[in-house]
């Protein structure tokens, strides 16, 4: 698989085969994943690297917060316009994809679960780092990083999805991880071996053309 390749077919991936990722291929991933560009290479990144139990414990606390009615700690901005038509678009890809209907209350609980237990993959990257890092100068080295994982777990086999809702409730990373109290919980990533039969995972979502979003000037026409 070249370069373009892994761009062009990467998609997000939201259920896993119950197949183990080893530590080993972890670290590969993650080493490829810290090449990404940092501005002044402050690599404000650091890992969290979640299996079995404990993965499990802040999974189920995740979905408590969530079937309880609690305030999440970290929230998906309000979006309009252009950003919002592709939000729903692909909402709605995967509740048809997952046979859930619009009056399926249960079916869509359910749905959110889902993601608030990492899509059940067999592991979670939790990233962090340091509080004293800027939270908007460091998040685009962030962006970046997680861009990098994804096309290099992509060329193992492997399939992410990159999910805030992992650590949008701060109470079970918090709780289960207290050796990391300096630290602010950024985003997760779900990260397994792809189930093909899982029906959501033939959601492709689309992009907008670039001659929509460029402006050129100085250009011959």
């Amino acid at each position: 698989m070249n370069l373009q390749e892994g761009m062009l077919t990467r998609h997000s991936v939201r259920g896993f085969k119950d197949t183990p990722v080893s530590k080993e291929l972890l670290i590969d991933v993650l080493r490829l994943g810290t090449t990404a560009v940092s501005a002044l290479n402050s690599q404000p990144w650091e890992f969290v690297v979640l299996t079995g139990e404990l993965k499990d414990k802040i999974a189920n606390a995740n979905v408590e917060c969530f079937m309880s009615g609690a305030e999440e700690d970290l929230q998906d901005p309000v979006l309009t316009g252009r950003q919002r038509q592709g939000m729903v678009g692909v909402g709605k890809q995967l509740l048809t994809a997952m046979d859930i209907k619009r009056e399926d209350k249960e079916g869509r609980i359910w749905w959110s679960q889902r993601g608030y237990k990492f899509f059940d993959a067999p592991a979670v990257i939790l990233i962090c780092m340091d509080k004293a890092c800027d939270e908007v100068y460091h998040r685009i080295d962030i962006g970046a990083l997680c861009q990098n994982i994804a096309l290099a777990a992509h060329s193992y086999g492997l399939g992410t999805c990159v999910e805030l809702q992992a650590v949008s409730y701060q109470k079970g990373v918090r709780e289960y991880l207290p050796q990391h109290a300096d630290k602010n919980f950024i985003i997760g990533i779900a990260i397994g071996y792809p189930d093909e039969n899982f029906p959501a995972n033939s959601v492709v979502s689309a992009r907008d053309d670039v001659e929509e979003l460029t402006t050129w000037y100085g250009f011959d026409e």
